[in-house]
């Protein structure tokens, strides 16, 4: 797969709205449109797995990998983040179960996927007086 199909692939399974493509680009600069929800998320996702993967051109051959080696430091920074909000977790969350997806990587018993339901955390109250 190439830089190009995978970004497609996101687009298609993640939606327009998040991953806007350019469908007339050539290069990676001007790929990502900027109507974006998360536009400096995305281009910076977009830009850490071209040049993980070093693609000289959007046609350029992708690896599981390094793919997951340029994703990698890009979620921390946003887990880490004091921040960011559910929505910016939860598309960093989907980008990473895509990409895996269409590298055909599977949970297995020692990776799990992140579940899609919250969990509820009861809080006891404390009254102040």
């Amino acid at each position: 797969m190439n830089f190009r199909e995978l970004l497609e692939r996101l687009a298609r399974r993640i939606g327009q709205h998040q991953i806007p493509l350019n469908p007339v680009a050539t290069e990676l600069r001007g790929l990502i449109d900027s109507g974006a929800v998360h536009y400096e998320l995305i281009t910076q996702i977009a830009t850490a797995i071209y040049t993980g993967n070093r693609c000289r051109h959007i046609k350029d051959a992708v690896t599981q990998d390094a793919t997951f080696e340029a994703l990698e430091p890009i979620r921390l920074a946003v887990l880490r983040a004091p921040g960011t909000d559910v929505d910016t977790h939860s598309l960093l969350e989907t980008i990473c179960m895509e990409v895996a997806h269409a590298f055909g990587v599977t949970a297995t018993k020692d990776a799990p996927v992140t579940p899609t339901s919250a969990e509820v955390v009861r809080f006891r109250r404390r009254l102040r007086f």
